[in-house]
């Protein structure tokens, strides 16, 4: 039984460690102290992104033991009694109790959840706000998790495959390889929406990137969905859910820890989950490559999720426009920027679809309603014959002004990039359900994108 031992100083706080020649990873001869060693070398670049996230931590007290003998783990949420007064900490209501949890924000507490044998650091994609209240989320996941009969390289793939739509909707995503069995991908929001649009638009990704690449992709949770396919799993994005830390150790056989990674990286051959000592050379060289997720994304970006109203009702009395007008200022761009209450005339049946360069090529689909135009940014767009379906995201509603609008959106303002017009004209209604479908048929220019033939187009809240 090991028994090595210390009394330490770690920011200023006494701490006893213990076992530390125990064999946490036998397979490997990785001590409790190389633990201790690891997640002091990464507390740089791990702590800000732990910052004011409630931590839930997997915990193999006994170590990870052996292929033949696994290890006893377990999951806790709830702080135990014994946990030193000085550790931060909050209290959420879950639906039958209130939950006790961690707050990491210091060398101290982070050794100590190590102490205790708390491997893996899993934290949701939101913070704690000033007065314990769930924050709107800060960041989006997807979680490419590789069925049986696929691996590394098929997640890879679709990871290039998410990019292209994500950076279509104006979000710039960060590969991380999870140290376990697949890839996750983060995107930095701007805290503007919650936690179930931006789950129901992940959602809508995967479902997107399902549909076009059915012999690849699953966006379905049944395992038995998932064989030679990636699981796009966007559920972690929900507020009760949460998502290993970056730079956290996992619980395998051998040590690996979430590792952040360049495109280049996951595009290479012979990709691989990285070993603790290659992550704390990694920082050592490049500092942290997610620096870019703990800064609010400021605007001048085009239509993204976290902008996203949905489909829900609109209140009649309401400026429709307060959004749009909120991410535009009348003296930088030369979009146009009405006045509240300076309405224009309507013929209710106009549409524009607008071919938009900003950081990536998309397609902001347009329909005339209620006074304003109603709006979807489809990465790819409008589909044509033989076409399959699109993802297309609802965003701020447009003032009337802009079916007529083309132009070039300076560089840092919101959308900034050149706007064409790639077809305009009316359409006929058959539905408009709010919150779960609209239904009409398009009939455009001659010379327009959609070539003058009336065209069909269901927009479905799924």
């Amino acid at each position: 039984m090991a028994s090595a031992q210390q009394l330490v100083s770690v920011g200023g706080r006494r701490l006893k460690l213990t076992n530390l020649d125990k064999l946490v990873y036998p397979e490997a001869g990785y001590t409790k102290a190389d633990v201790l060693a690891y997640y002091a070398s990464v507390a740089d670049a791990l702590l800000p992104h732990l910052a004011r996230r409630p931590v839930t931590r997997k915990r193999w007290v006994d170590g990870v033991g052996t292929a033949e003998q696994p290890g006893e783990v377990f999951f806790e949420k709830t702080l135990p009694s014994s946990a030193p007064y000085w550790l931060s900490r909050t209290r959420l209501a879950h639906s039958s109790r209130d939950v006790e949890y961690p707050l990491v924000d210091d060398v101290a507490g982070l050794t100590w959840l190590a102490q205790q044998a708390a491997l893996e650091l899993h934290v949701p994609q939101w913070r704690v706000g000033s007065g314990g209240e769930r924050r709107p989320p800060d960041r989006l996941v997807l979680d490419l998790d590789p069925g049986e009969g696929a691996g590394l390289g098929e997640c890879a793939e679709v990871a290039f495959l998410a990019r292209d739509l994500l950076e279509g909707m104006g979000l710039e995503p960060y590969p991380v390889t999870s140290g376990s069995k697949g890839l996750h991908l983060y995107c930095p929001l701007d805290a503007s929406a919650s936690s179930d649009q931006i789950s129901a638009v992940a959602h809508e990704l995967a479902k997107a990137l399902e549909a076009d690449h059915r012999d690849l992709v699953v966006s379905d949770m049944k395992k038995s969905l998932r064989e030679g396919k990636v699981l796009v799993d966007w559920s972690q994005n929900n507020a009760a859910k949460t998502t290993i830390a970056p730079y956290s150790l996992r619980g395998r056989l051998r040590p690996f820890a979430a590792a952040p990674r360049t495109w280049e990286e996951i595009g290479a051959e012979g990709l691989r989950h990285l070993a603790p000592e290659e992550v704390v050379e990694r920082l050592r060289e490049s500092g942290d490559l997610l620096r870019p997720l703990l800064a609010a994304r400021e605007a001048g970006l085009e239509p993204t999720p976290e902008r996203l109203a949905g489909f829900a009702a609109t209140d009649a009395s309401a400026d429709r426009l307060a959004a749009y007008r909120s991410m535009r200022d009348a003296a930088k761009t030369p979009e146009p920027v009405p006045e509240p209450g300076a309405g224009a005339s309507s013929s209710g049946d106009s549409f524009v679809i607008q071919e938009h360069h900003a950081r990536r090529l998309h397609y902001d689909f347009r329909l005339e309603h209620d006074g304003v135009l109603v709006s979807w940014a489809v990465p790819k767009g409008p589909p044509l014959e033989g076409d399959p379906n699109r993802l297309a995201v609802q965003t701020e509603d447009h003032p009337l002004e802009y079916a007529t609008f083309e132009g070039t959106i300076p560089a840092g303002e919101y959308g900034g990039g050149e706007v064409r017009i790639w077809d305009e004209g009316t359409f006929a209604l058959e539905k408009w359900r709010e919150g779960e479908e609209v239904i009409a048929v398009l009939t455009g220019r001659p010379d327009g994108g959609l070539g003058g033939e009336p065209r069909r187009y269901a927009l479905l809240h799924t």
